[in-house]
């Protein structure tokens, strides 16, 4: 290909994939200004898209109290009392199967980040906040995102509320946790 047809293909290929012009120089350059052999492997940029189905296991009830009740469930430990948020259906310690507890949707931020770029599909607002709360009642940490207007205000040891939204699907980001006044 001579260099006109070379861009045209680049605009063509960001246009249709929205791959960067220069990204799509660095690995296709060689190929198109002939410098690869003919029977050397031709590859070509494309999208592959997939949509499947999938399972939550015995953790299910969790996201579907979340979906269909607003609430938030732990799994308790009938051995040790130990309370698992996100559940598990199995002790980690005592590797008996766990009960499920309903927890209050409070609690407090352990650790978190500021997130200042978001390749999420589901981040709307930047920056935002993903932080390791402990919820009342639970030994363990769950990871979930804040929605906050000034990032500035989250400490470690800032309590927290669960919020959850009003269209839910069944997943992790049906909720937030939002600082408590």
């Amino acid at each position: 290909m001579n260099e006109q047809e070379r861009e045209k293909w680049y605009l063509l290929q960001q246009r249709k994939y929205g791959i960067p012009v220069e990204y799509l120089k660095r690995e296709f350059e060689d190929e198109l200004s002939g410098k690869v052999p003919m029977d050397r492997p031709l590859e070509i940029p494309d999208k592959m898209e997939v949509v499947f189905k999938y399972s939550y296991g015995q953790q299910s009830r969790f996201f579907r109290e979340i979906r269909e009740n607003k609430k938030m469930y732990g799994a308790q430990c009938p051995q040790c009392g130990k309370v698992y948020c996100p559940p598990r259906a199995h002790c980690s310690l005592c590797y008996q199967p766990t009960e499920w507890v309903p927890l209050a949707g409070t609690g407090v931020i352990k650790t978190f980040t500021v997130q200042y770029i978001s390749t999420s599909a589901f981040i709307k607002k930047v920056p935002f906040i993903c932080a390791y709360v402990q919820l009342d009642g639970t030994d363990f940490l769950l990871m979930a995102n804040m929605e906050v207007d000034d990032v500035a205000r989250i400490k470690v040891g800032t309590r927290v509320k669960v919020v959850f939204r009003e269209e839910r699907q069944g997943t992790i980001t049906d909720f937030y946790f939002e600082p408590m006044e």
